[in-house]
């Protein structure tokens, strides 16, 4: 679950069904990239609170910009905007 307080509770807005969906499409997109999953795995443990921050423009806006394209979008998961709660879904779905 993510650490941030913002992004905490945009992630536990979104319904468990929909929520474990996300996860599980995530760990399928990236099962054949162990070298990305490994990085972000890395990522995330040396700085659970802000690990996103530094990939957010590189790769972060790409995995937000997937989950809207396979029907993971904001009125699929019933939030406001991705940015608040994809670190949370790839944090469950790669750690």
């Amino acid at each position: 679950m993510p650490e941030n307080d913002v992004a905490t509770g945009v992630f536990n807005k979104i319904h468990p069904e929909k929520r474990q969906l996300a996860i599980e499409f995530l760990r399928g997109y990236f099962a054949d990239a162990p070298s990305t999953v490994q990085e972000i795995r890395v990522a995330i443990e040396k700085n659970p609170a802000e690990w996103w921050v530094v990939h957010h423009l590189a790769w972060g806006m790409g995995v937000r910009n997937l989950l809207r394209r396979n029907g993971y979008g904001e009125a699929d998961l019933g939030v406001n905007n991705l940015d608040d709660c994809y670190a949370g879904l790839v944090e469950e779905a790669f750690l």
